[in-house]
C-alpha cells in the first residue's frame, strides 16, 4: 500500500538491484536517521536487500489496478517468459512491473512499434514514465534519489524534470559509455576521474559531487588486526611462499573465460609457486568451475563457502574479466590481472590499468607474460598501494553521508536543472 501525506521531508529512491540498492542503502538509513520520511520503489531483485535492510520497499503491484486488462494480460504473457523465482520479489510484482512497462511501451510507441522494440532490446525498451508518474502523485516527493540505470531508474529522473522535483544520481564506476550519463540535477560519482569522463562528455561540471561508493567502504573498516588471512591459508594448505590468486569467474563461459584459462594453463607448470583459488560466479553454473579444475590440475582448487572480503584478503592477487571485485582487490591493494578481447573500455568498464592499478591482456601471450611477471609482495608493499587507490577512490568510510548531503542540499535548494 502507498503510503500518505507526511510532515517530514520526503525522499524518493528509485534502484533495481544487485550493487546499485546496495550502493544505496548505507544512504538511505543515514537519511532517515537524521529524520527524513524515506520511500523506497525496490525494482526486480532490489526488494529482498531492501527487506533485509530494514525497508519496506514498493512496487510496481502497488501501482497496478485491478481494470487494466491490457497490462495484467501483457504482464501474465511475459512473466510467463521471463519470471525468475527466487531472484525477482514475487511473480505477482513480476507481472506488474513487465505489464504496466509494457503496456507504457505501446502508449509510447503504438502496438507494432512497442512489438518491435520489445523484440529488439527485451526490458532495456523500457522507459516507464507513465508507471513511475503514478508513485510521484501518491508519494509527492521532495527529491529523487537513483543511480546509472535506464528504464525505470532513468524515467524516474525524467519525471522529476517534468515537475521541477531535484533529482540525484549516484554513479557506480568508471562514467565510461554514454549510459552513464545520468541526467539528474545532481550525480555523485566514486572518484575524479569518473566526473573528467562525464565531463568530456557534455555533462556540466557544476552538477558533479565527487562522493566515493558506498559499496566499497568495506574496505575502509577491514583491518589487519582481524584479518582471517593466515588462518584461511592454512586450511587450504596454502604455505606462506605460495602466491594465491583468486579467479574471480563468469556466469557463463565465454572467450574471456578462455582466454584466462589458456594463460593459466601456459604458465602452471613453470611457476609451482602459483594456486588458483577458483570463485565461482553466484549466478553461473558450478560445472564450469570443475571443467577449470580438470584443466588446471592440483594447482587450483575451489572456493565458494568464504566471504569476499575474507577471500580477497587471503590471496595475493585477483585473476577476473569485468568485475567490481578487481575494484575491491585493488582498493585492498592486491595486484590485480584483467582479461578482455579487445581495449574497448566502454564496454567492459573496468579500466583500473588505465591508472597503473592493474594490468590488462587480451591475448594468451599477452596473459602468459602478466602470470609470469607476478611475484609475492610483502603486507606492507599490499597496503602502501591500497592506501594510494583509497584515497582515490575516496573510500573513507564517509560516502554514504557526502551522498546524504547531496541529497539534502538538492532539497534545500529545490531547484530543477538537468546535468546534461
Amino acid at each position: 500500500m502507498l503510503p500518505g501525506p507526511t510532515q517530514s521531508r520526503r525522499i524518493l529512491a528509485v534502484s533495481y538491484g544487485g550493487g546499485h540498492v546496495l550502493m544505496l542503502i548505507p544512504v538511505l538509513k543515514y537519511l532517515q536517521s537524521v529524520g527524513y520520511d524515506v520511500q523506497v520503489v525496490g525494482l526486480t531483485t532490489a526488494a529482498a536487500a531492501l527487506r533485509n535492510a530494514g525497508f519496506s520497499p514498493l512496487g510496481f503491484k502497488d501501482i497496478l489496478r485491478s481494470d487494466e486488462d491490457r497490462a495484467h494480460n501483457h504482464g501474465a504473457r511475459l512473466a510467463g517468459e521471463m519470471h525468475q523465482p527466487g531472484k525477482v520479489n514475487s511473480l505477482e510484482e513480476s507481472i506488474a512491473y513487465l505489464g504496466l512497462s509494457y503496456a507504457d511501451l505501446e502508449d509510447q510507441l503504438g502496438e507494432a512499434g512497442a512489438h518491435e522494440a520489445f523484440q529488439k532490446q527485451g526490458r532495456q525498451a523500457f522507459l516507464p514514465r507513465g508507471p513511475m508518474r503514478r508513485f510521484f502523485d501518491a508519494l509527492q516527493p521532495d527529491v529523487v534519489l537513483t543511480t546509472n540505470s535506464p528504464r525505470a531508474e532513468l524515467a524516474s529522473i525524467q519525471v522529476a524534470a517534468e515537475r521541477g522535483i531535484p533529482s540525484v544520481g549516484v554513479l557506480d564506476l568508471f562514467g565510461l559509455g554514454s549510459h552513464n550519463d545520468i541526467p539528474a540535477d545532481y550525480v555523485c560519482v566514486p572518484f575524479q576521474q569518473a566526473a573528467d569522463n562525464l565531463i568530456r562528455r557534455g555533462i556540466r561540471p557544476e552538477a558533479l559531487r565527487v562522493t566515493g561508493n558506498p559499496n566499497f567502504d568495506w574496505v575502509h573498516q577491514f583491518s589487519e588486526d582481524t584479518s582471517q588471512a593466515a588462518d584461511w591459508r592454512k586450511a587450504h594448505g596454502i604455505d606462506s611462499d605460495d602466491l594465491l590468486a583468486l579467479y574471480a569467474m563468469k556466469p557463463v563461459w565465454d572467450e574471456k573465460e578462455e582466454l584466462i584459462v589458456s594463460s593459466l594453463e601456459r604458465v602452471l607448470p613453470d611457476k609451482p609457486e602459483l594456486k588458483i583459488a577458483l570463485r565461482p560466479h553466484p549466478n553461473g553454473d558450478t560445472r564450469l568451475a570443475d571443467n577449470v579444475i580438470a584443466r588446471l590440475g592440483s594447482a587450483a582448487f575451489v572456493d565458494d563457502q568464504t566471504a569476499l572480503p575474507v577471500a580477497i584478503d587471503s590471496c595475493d592477487a585477483l585473476i577476473t574479466h569485468k568485475s567490481t571485485v578487481a575494484v575491491e582487490a585493488a582498493l585492498l591493494g592486491r595486484q590485480v590481472a584483467l582479461f578482455h578481447t579487445d581495449r574497448d573500455y566502454s564496454t567492459h568498464a573496468i579500466p583500473l590499468s588505465l591508472y597503473d592499478w592493474s594490468s590488462l591482456s587480451i591475448t594468451v601471450e599477452e596473459g602468459v607474460e602478466t602470470l609470469k611477471a607476478m611475484q609475492k609482495e610483502t603486507r606492507q608493499a599490499q597496503e602502501e598501494r591500497g592506501k594510494q587507490i583509497r584515497e582515490a577512490w575516496n573510500c573513507d568510510g564517509n560516502c554514504p553521508q557526502r551522498i546524504a548531503e547531496v541529497v539534502i542540499q538538492a532539497i534545500e535548494s529545490g531547484a530543477h536543472q538537468s546535468a546534461a
